[in-house]
């Protein structure tokens, strides 16, 4: 039986628990761990933020504390405090590097953790469309997988994105190799876009 104790120890306040990875790591039975949540939610010790996904609450000046979506897609489809194996794609991931004021109300991303070519999911309300990555993400490569990203979803008669993608990679250090093993995974027109703009030159 797994107790509170054990789950504090391993977990902060305020951050996700999937059940999945617990059970993945063979903590205890995949019926025995989902009733333990259960009656620990039960008693408030706990609280569900939706199916599989449990935090530990805290008290504070305005009442007891929630847990944030973005916290808990981060955690599940972008990165851990370790490894990252997604990235942001789309307007989302534009928006992020400044190069639209759209703020998507859907929100896209290329991850190791999804299987479909591409699903829609609800995390917390917010609507994710993930899509299965093109090419395994990497702590090596997860900055260079988003560069090609932003660049698959650049207009390339907008003078300010292109500019701002070559002033980026100009400040990187992505070596030739690196971009040869992604771009197998990429359509041909990335590759004639990095050659006609010149940034093929900036990779080491």
């Amino acid at each position: 039986m797994l107790t509170l104790a054990q789950i504090k120890s391993e977990f902060k306040p305020n951050t996700p628990i999937f059940l999945s990875d617990l059970e993945n790591a063979n903590i205890i039975s995949g019926d025995a761990l989902r009733k333990s949540f259960s009656r620990m939610a039960k008693t408030g010790a706990l609280r569900r933020f939706q199916k599989g996904i449990y935090y530990i609450p805290e008290k504070t000046i305005f009442g007891e504390s929630s847990l944030n979506p973005a916290d808990v897609i981060r955690r599940k489809y972008l990165s851990d405090d370790n490894n990252q194996y997604g990235v942001l794609t789309g307007l989302a991931l534009l928006n992020k590097w400044g190069l639209t004021t759209q703020v998507p109300n859907v929100i896209e991303i290329s991850t190791n953790n999804e299987t479909n070519r591409k699903r829609q999911v609800l995390v917390g309300g917010q609507a994710v469309i993930l899509r299965r990555s093109r090419t395994p993400i990497t702590n090596e490569n997860g900055t260079l997988i988003e560069f090609l990203e932003a660049l698959s979803s650049i207009d390339f008669n907008n003078v300010k994105q292109l500019n701002y993608l070559c002033n980026y990679l100009k400040s990187q250090s992505f070596s030739r190799s690196l971009l040869d093993q992604a771009l197998i995974a990429y359509p041909k027109k990335i590759y004639q876009e990095l050659v006609e703009s010149g940034m093929i030159n900036d990779f080491a």
